[in-house]
């Protein structure tokens, strides 16, 4: 097929009804209308995709520019290099037609949200990926920051270590649960680094390295705050003469400070006079101190290294005040009935112990399976969902696959229907406005989030 072809036929299913890929094709431009690549063919798009995709299973779809409409992936492959951003855009999970919900994932606004992070700070910033990325997916998350520049990587254990390492080949990758006996030759494999928690761990991990030779090194948590994990502070000052040695193998002394840090606290002010004493005591050796609010804490919590985490992801770093970060995620699902109840069946008046009433009720096909928090009796807020633009009241406690919905209110009836779809995250309903109604934590709403849900990473 001639690329001036493609081009024209791409024009012209503007107006004329999707673009039909029938063989491998390039188009040199934008595509405006729908488009459906068949299988095992492959579209390579110069320029925007702005309508609808249909990947049929086994085609390719490679753009250049950004992908705006909806996607269908029913087992092809999508990958989107977008403002040197070099981010995969793919899909993951269910097909969207058969998922409980949609997922979406912005990596620009993440890659933004990592340089604002390194703006605030002359120390190095590594990402915090650990929990698979805080629920939103290590492999995506991690490549794309990778691609902005993020050099340093902290992950849970050794199968997130091997998922960073895929898509980040040369970064630094640090595992926060530690040193199992006898992991030795996967740390070694995957040249990641340990973050010792205890002495035995310790311990464990000179044996390997003695018997070894391995080089590779570790870095030592000290637990100066209120994680409760972590060296004491008098184990730390006992084993600190070691890195007057040799390949004393230490490359990172790594400690929190409480969740509760504020500028101004004496607490804090305690914290970080300890941890500059400890830096003092090891000779200098790099120091990392700062977790997503510690950077906003000024220089002096920063040292050699800030950890930048929920932050990255939308989560307000500073709460009491405005949130600096962009929102990353956005959460959909689909409405599955609605139901007029007679005063006696209402779940919201059941529940509360208020007046009787009428109401229609609109279930969407997520619970708290899939994450969905419950209602907190003493916060003083309601838990919201968007519905055609309007906020509606969560009705009751979802169940394992159910939201119950109240849409008694709600404007326009037709806006609640068979097949809408519900906002439960993005646009007027943030990720900590989630967490202040159920008495919970942006971390945790995150963290959450269950693996039936279509996920689509995007580059804007």
């Amino acid at each position: 097929m001639l690329l001036s072809a493609v081009a024209a036929r791409a024009e012209q299913s503007a107006e004329g009804g999707p673009l039909l890929i029938s063989s491998s094709s390039e188009v040199h431009g934008s595509v405006l209308s729908d488009t459906i690549v068949q299988r095992n063919c492959t579209l390579h798009v110069r320029g925007n995709l702005l309508g609808s995709l249909t990947i049929e299973p086994g085609a390719n779809v490679i753009v250049e520019g950004s992908v705006d409409g909806k996607i269908n992936n029913k087992g092809g492959r999508l990958l989107v290099n977008n403002k040197g951003l070099a981010a995969c855009v793919t899909v993951e999970g269910p097909a969207e037609a058969e998922a409980c919900g949609i997922l979406k994932i912005n990596l620009t606004n993440l890659a933004a949200n990592y340089e604002a992070s390194t703006k605030r700070t002359e120390a190095e910033c590594a990402a915090m990926v650990n929990a698979d990325a805080y629920g939103c997916g290590i492999g995506p998350i991690a490549g794309a920051l990778a691609k902005s520049g993020c050099k340093t990587f902290f992950v849970s254990n050794l199968p997130e270590a091997k998922s960073a390492r895929a898509v980040a080949p040369h970064a630094t990758i640090y595992v926060l649960n530690g040193f199992y006996s006898g992991t030795g030759p996967d740390f070694a494999d995957l040249n990641a680094q340990p973050v010792i928690n205890s002495a035995i761990e310790l311990a464990e991990w000179d044996v390997f390295v003695g018997s070894n030779a391995w080089t590779g090194g570790c870095a030592l948590n000290v637990d100066i705050g209120d994680s409760g994990f972590g060296l004491s502070l008098e184990e730390a000052m006992a084993f600190a003469p070691r890195v007057h040695s040799l390949n004393h193998g230490i490359t990172l002394l790594l400690s929190r400070l409480a969740r509760t840090a504020t500028p101004d606290d004496l607490r804090t002010e305690r914290q970080l006079g300890v941890f500059r004493d400890l830096r003092w005591l090891y000779g200098g050796l790099p120091g990392s101190l700062a977790d997503s609010s510690g950077i906003f804490l000024g220089r002096k919590a920063h040292f050699d290294l800030v950890r930048a985490g929920s932050a990255l992801y939308g989560v307000n770093p500073t709460p009491g005040a405005a949130n600096p970060m962009l929102p990353v995620i956005e959460l959909r699902a689909r409405i599955v009935q609605v139901r007029e109840l007679t005063a006696p069946q209402s779940p919201a008046d059941n529940s509360r112990g208020g007046a009787k009433r009428r109401m229609r009720l609109a279930l969407a096909s997520v619970g708290y399976a899939d994450g969905y928090p419950r209602p907190a009796s003493d916060s003083g807020k309601q838990l919201q969902v968007l519905i055609g633009g309007h906020r509606c009241p969560v009705a009751a406690p979802p169940s394992m696959d159910l939201l119950p919905i109240d849409v008694t209110d709600l404007p326009d009836r037709t806006a609640a229907r068979f097949g809408a779809m519900v906002t439960l995250i993005g646009d007027d309903i943030g990720l900590d406005d989630l967490a202040l109604a159920s008495g919970t934590t942006g971390r945790e709403i995150l963290a959450r989030l269950g693996r039936r849900f279509h996920r689509i990473y995007y580059a804007t």
